[in-house]
């Protein structure tokens, strides 16, 4: 990336740790969600990464595939025909974490742009003040 001041680098920061923050909300929020194939639960996972991250990314920098997960549980109403359940693999510890990371990251951009707009506007009332 080439960023031609601070405040373009940080907005392109903000924009990245908000899609992280609401990549981590949709997997913990799927994390349950019971999937009769694991094609459909890898395109429903691949789905959201893509709509967060592809104004963002380009494809080869693209997050990884979310793991699927199988469960044998003939009695549930999304059982295929083995009697099997599939979920997104989802590790809750660690989207908090990610969640947590996310914000402080945020915020340490918009403080970065908050400063950089302070900077500018003092540097423009030093010709100011004679």
């Amino acid at each position: 990336m080439d960023f031609s001041s601070i405040s373009e680098a940080a907005r392109f920061g903000m924009n990245m740790e908000r899609a992280r923050l609401e990549s981590a909300s949709q997997n913990l929020a799927l994390a349950n969600v019971a999937y009769s194939s694991a094609a459909d639960a890898n395109q429903a996972a691949e789905a959201i990464h893509k709509s967060l991250f592809a104004d963002l990314l380009s494809s080869e920098q693209s997050p990884s595939v979310v793991k699927i997960k199988t469960v044998s549980d003939p009695a549930h109403p999304q059982a295929n025909e083995d009697g099997n359940v599939f979920y997104i693999d989802v590790d809750p510890i660690r989207e908090m974490a990610t969640l947590v990371s996310a914000v402080r990251a945020y915020e340490a951009n918009v403080r970065a742009y908050n400063t950089n707009g302070d900077m500018n506007a003092a540097a423009l009332n030093i010709g100011s003040n004679r």
